[in-house]
């Protein structure tokens, strides 16, 4: 018979057999299911048997042959029914599980005798352990690998409910126990992955001479994939076993884990091994696991020096800490988590180093630093320990060895050929090869001990040979702390060597990540958690860190702690020279923007000053990565003129186009978080030493409006802590402004530009001046408070300097960004304006100049407008903009200074190039002049509106439809008759009544102009009838009926 691999290799069209089988299976199960409509029990069994003899083919793949299997499995279930309705068939289940032993063909015999056994057991005429026992040991008749583990994969499933399981009806009357039927899954187990594992020994690669080594390579890769195909069907074992109601705690830690690592210690085959433990750490609970972590990872690192370790010990961490997170107030204090872990780690990181330095100088760590061996687990112990007993916690401090021979290991002190372990004691053979060996200076000083350390390794199971000892010798005279590097030999080297090292160190970053993960959760001090990470920070220490996959998996693990501890991350013992140790730019920058976003994310917001300074040095070259710096100084000049044009006419805040404008957002939201302090002192550092580091980098202009909001919220804060005196100092600037009835109906029309700024522009002053946001920076604002005028002097300089940098750097940007630069002044000169309450409060306080500040961030608007902005609707948005702070804020300026505003403001509201623009401009630029009380001027609202009458009449003629314009100017002259300005007269009242009325009689009059003429009518009859005010102006009230 040819072998499993000679069957795989043959050009057989596996599908065309498929077919045959499945048509023959179809028609033996319609004779099949006649005969069971007959209640002909002999023809039944006949063609049953029939059918299952396609189960022996021995041409199919695993993947077709599972095909064929799930076919019949469905079929058989006809049959299955038949036999356990005991009226059909009329026969004793005894004499049917005997006549089906006689079928020819072992296949088709124990198929049958698994169905009849199932039902026999139902049929409780004998104990079930007793037919369980009996067809197992009838199943080692197959003992072809894949057709073995079909029958057995076939056992599990029509006897899983026929199991004697604690509380099962089975168990009942001397049926069994959960000991029986632990006994049945494990011994089904057992034979299963024997099975599996003689696959690969079926599986003969024969070479012919000269074949292709790639093509015996695929082979190879081609059958091991068919092996993993078959994996479920052992799996399927383990899967029952963790569903019985008896496996509780207590018997999965002494009778089913022993048991189950007892079989699989006596295979050698990786791959199986892997998916076992994979498979016990998934289908077993997360409390099974916790109380048998020392025996678990004792078992996983000690059964197989090649095998993967990656895929289970991360599946155990995922589970462990998903189960923690949700239940972490049960989690056994008997249990130490942390050192159980820690100590195997180091384990697992020795072995996978170890293997790869023997003959791999290029990626070969160095170990031999002062300072850099990895803890051994006494010095963990010395960690817990307090002044004399142990206490349950990571590591404290650095590491100190414990062997004379240097053998850096977990608690691994030698002695003969037994290695003790904590409490427990495991054999020396299972651990030296995987264990650090490295030269010590004694060891240089006496070539005799090394002698003797090399001849003691290859005695426990040869751990050094003579190649590796030349290796060794090779890099003798290396300095210590340098990584080996290449040698003449070694330069003919595969680089696929180089591969497999840095996938396996990766490997082992991805597991010490869910390791610090797991522990993070546990441990909710900063401190605590900031001593998990001296293992990563070793390794990364001594690796080449240029490769970018074993880089990305460091600044992952740089990146965790700051996720859930914040800028407090720092801290972290070698944080600083693990951040140090990331050099390439392209990687700085990607573990800058990590820890951003982390930091952004993070839960815990302390601020501390030094640490944001720390975080700020280490990602400033991302602020400045743009910036070019050339030898000739023309080529400087060229440079910074086609960066000028570039930035003329970019949009800087366009986030779809733009890189550097999406990494600004962010570091916008980090910014606001490491300014988010009670403390204005170190808030205003914070804001001082964050400006230094963007100054000259090209992100100045995306971040300084965020800056300057900040600042001015400072100011803000600071102006807050005026004393409370009943409100009378609040007032005495509200006195100026009186209280509006009829809001600016027009300028709520078509003109709407910025409206939602202007909204939020507002909001943001309105909190600002909310005693909600003060901060308490003296309790109770105690005005006798002995430091109040030293910290209140100390904070007028912070003010100074603010307004200082907000005036010289929107200056600079306001070309770049002239909308924003123009919003930005007149919110700095609504905030110095107020800022005015602070120095009156207290004669202790001087601030020069104060009123020529203010007149200086309302005139650069002026000059922002003059030069930058060209755009018409941006034109008139600005003088609403101005126009509205002057009115409602501004009580500072001089009558001069702000008689001259309002003059250039109207003069820019009649230049703009619609006459309907400079309407509504002039319009509101007539509120500059009444609104506050301090600068009221009736002459100047009467000029204005006499001007808006006479555009409003050349709009007229060029579009009929500007006629809303004198709606608009009835409306105004209505608003400032009401006010009882002197010089608004019913005459000019009259005169736009009669224009209106005249437009509301056109049979083309527009629907919106009608509805708004009717309620001002409306408005102007209820005023008569209410007052006298009004009793001198004629209505014609017809249009109200």
């Amino acid at each position: 018979m040819q072998s499993y691999r000679d069957q795989a290799n043959t050009t057989l069209d596996q599908k065309k057999f498929l077919d045959e089988c499945i048509f023959i299976v179809k028609e033996q199960s319609f004779y099949m299911k006649q005969a069971l409509e007959n209640g002909s029990l002999r023809d039944t069994l006949k063609h049953a048997s029939n059918m299952l003899c396609e189960l022996r083919t021995s041409q199919l793949s695993p993947k077709y042959y599972y095909e064929l299997y799930m076919l019949i499995f469905n079929e058989l279930q006809h049959l299955d029914t038949f036999i356990s309705d005991k009226k059909k068939h009329k026969k004793r289940f005894i004499d049917i599980y005997e006549s089906v032993q006689h079928a020819g063909n072992i296949i088709p015999r124990l198929y049958l005798l698994i169905i009849v056994g199932r039902n026999y057991i139902k049929n409780k005429d004998i104990k079930a352990k007793y037919i369980l026992k009996d067809m197992t040991e009838l199943c080692k008749g197959i003992q072809h690998p894949l057709r073995g583990l079909f029958l057995r994969y076939f056992l599990i499933q029509m006897c899983k409910d026929r199991i004697p399981d604690t509380g099962s009806e089975y168990e009942e009357a001397g049926g069994g126990n959960i000991d029986d039927a632990f006994e049945f899954l494990l011994s089904n187990f057992y034979e299963s992955i024997k099975l599996w594992n003689r696959m690969s020994d079926k599986v003969l690669i024969k070479s012919a001479p000269g074949q292709d080594e790639q093509v015996i390579r695929n082979n190879r890769n081609k059958v091991l994939r068919e092996k993993m195909d078959v994996k479920m069907l052992v799996g399927s074992n383990l899967v029952r076993m963790s569903q019985l109601e008896g496996m509780t705690r207590q018997y999965y830690i002494e009778k089913c884990l022993p048991k189950l690592l007892q079989n699989l210690s006596t295979i050698n085959d990786s791959l199986i091994q892997q998916y076992i433990f994979e498979s016990i750490v998934q289908v077993f609970s997360d409390e099974c696991h916790i109380y048998t972590l020392d025996i678990l990872l004792n078992a996983i690192l000690k059964i197989n020096s090649s095998l993967d370790f990656k895929g289970i010990l991360i599946t155990l961490l995922k589970r462990l800490r998903s189960f923690i997170e949700s239940n972490k107030y049960e989690v056994p204090k008997e249990v130490d988590i942390f050192s159980l872990f820690y100590e195997h780690l180091v384990l697992y990181v020795n072995r996978t180093l170890d293997s790869y330095e023997r003959g791999k100088g290029s990626y070969s760590l160095a170990f031999q630093q002062e300072g850099q061996k990895f803890p051994t687990r006494d010095t963990v112990v010395e960690y817990y320990k307090g002044d004399e007993e142990k206490k349950r916690g990571p590591p404290t401090s650095g590491t100190t060895t414990t062997s004379t021979t240097n053998v850096v290991t977990t608690n691994v002190v030698t002695t003969n050929s037994v290695t003790t372990m904590g409490t427990q004691q495991i054999n020396a053979n299972d651990l030296v090869p995987n264990c650090k060996i490295v030269k010590s200076a004694d060891a240089k000083s006496h070539p005799g001990e090394e002698k003797r350390m090399m001849k003691e390794a290859s005695y426990y199971g040869g751990a050094t040979h003579q190649g590796s000892s030349n290796k060794t010798a090779n890099y003798a005279n290396l300095p210590r702390g340098t990584h080996r590097r290449y040698s003449n030999e070694e330069n003919n080297q595969p680089n696929n060597e180089d591969d497999e090292f840095v996938e396996s160190v990766v490997k082992m970053l991805q597991v010490i990540y869910e390791f610090i993960f797991l522990c993070i959760r546990i441990y909710d001090d900063a401190i605590t958690v900031s001593k998990l990470f001296e293992l990563p920070y070793t390794i990364a220490s001594n690796v080449n860190l240029n490769n970018d996959v074993l880089c990305e998996q460091i600044i992952s693990i740089i990146v965790l702690p700051f996720n859930y501890l914040g800028l407090s991350a720092l801290n972290g013992k070698n944080m600083q020279a693990l951040l140090s140790s990331i050099t390439s730019q392209k990687h700085k920058k990607k573990l800058s923007l990590d820890i951003i976003d982390a930091i952004i994310e993070c839960k815990n917001k302390a601020i501390v000053y030094k640490d944001v300074e720390e975080i700020l040095n280490y990602i400033s070259p991302i602020f400045n990565e743009d910036v070019k710096r050339k030898t000739d100084p023309a080529d400087d000049m060229h440079q910074r003129d086609c960066h000028q044009r570039e930035v003329q006419e970019a949009d800087f805040f366009n986030l779809e186009n733009s890189t550097i404008t999406y990494a600004a957002k962010k570091m916008c939201k980090f910014f606001h978080i490491i300014t988010n302090t009670n403390d204005i002192d170190e808030r205003y550092n914070i804001c001082m030493l964050f400006y230094k580091h963007i100054e000259n980098g090209p992100y100045l202009v995306h971040l300084l409006p965020t800056i300057v909001f900040t600042m001015l919220d400072l100011v803000t804060i600071i102006t807050n802590m005026v004393p409370n005196t009943g409100g009378k100092t609040q007032s005495r600037n509200d006195d100026l402004f009186e209280k509006k009835e009829h809001p600016d109906e027009e300028l709520t029309g078509e003109h709407t530009h910025d409206e939602n700024t202007y909204d939020e522009l507002n909001r943001l002053r309105n909190n600002h001046g909310d005693s909600t946001t003060r901060m308490d920076v003296f309790p109770g604002d105690n005005p006798e408070d002995p430091y109040l005028e030293e910290k209140l002097k100390q904070y007028n300089i912070y003010v100074k300097n603010i307004l200082k940098f907000i005036h010289t750097n929107l200056l600079c940007v306001s070309s770049q960004i002239p909308m924003l630069a123009l919003k930005l002044f007149l919110y700095s000169a609504i905030v110095v304006n107020n800022y005015d309450r602070l120095v009156q409060a207290y004669d202790f306080l001087s601030f020069e100049n104060l009123e020529a500040i203010c007149y200086e961030f309302i005139t650069q608007p002026l000059i922002i407008y003059e030069e930058d902005i060209n755009i018409s609707s941006q034109q008139y948005s600005c003088i609403i903009w101005i126009t509205g702070i002057l009115c409602s804020h501004i009580t500072l300026l001089q009558n001069e200074n702000y008689e001259n505003i309002a003059l250039k403001l109207t003069q820019h509201a009649n230049k703009l190039l619609k006459k309907k623009d400079q309407c509504l401009g002039i319009l509101a630029c007539s509120h500059i002049y009444w609104e506050n009380n301090k600068y009221r001027n009736s002459a100047k609202v009467l000029e204005c509106l006499q001007k808006c009458i006479k555009n409003a009449e050349i709009a007229v003629q060029s579009n009929n439809d500007n006629v809303v314009l004198f709606l608009f100017l009835l409306q105004k002259y209505v608003y400032y008759y009401e006010a009882e300005n002197i010089e608004v007269t019913e005459d000019s009242i009259h005169y736009l009544l009669h224009i209106c009325q005249e437009e509301y009689s056109r049979d083309s009059c527009d629907a919106n102009f009608k509805k708004e003429f009717l309620q001002t009518v409306q408005y102007i009859h209820d005023k008569k009838k209410s007052s006298n005010a009004f009793a001198k102006i004629g209505l014609d009230v017809s249009v109200l009926r």
